[in-house]
């Protein structure tokens, strides 16, 4: 009877410890998420101004971010834009209507 009442003790406890590190790692990655997210705004700006007035230089991140984009702007009227920070990856994505 003890073993069976410690293992429901056990289970219990392990599944908690779960939804404990879940929750804790989600609040330790909500930071880089912000960064990431900003980082493809930033990425977002540079390419609807260069749509619209070329010959600006890509912006340079200085918090250890980076991001990528793909404009199809001029077949489709889409920019899709990525911000990376560590191991966190934000999108956005404007179309325009023609």
């Amino acid at each position: 009877m003890s073993i069976l009442i410690l293992s429901v003790v056990l289970t219990a406890g392990m599944v908690l410890m779960a939804i404990f590190i879940r929750d804790l790692k989600q609040s330790t990655e909500t930071s880089t998420s912000v960064k990431a997210f900003y980082a493809a705004d930033s990425a977002m700006e540079w390419q609807l101004y260069n749509s619209f007035n070329p010959d600006l230089s890509q912006p340079t991140m200085t918090n250890d971010t980076s991001f990528e984009w793909k404009n199809y702007y001029e077949t489709t009227g889409t920019i899709q834009t990525i911000g990376i920070a560590g191991n966190t990856r934000r999108g956005i994505e404007i179309n325009f209507n023609p």
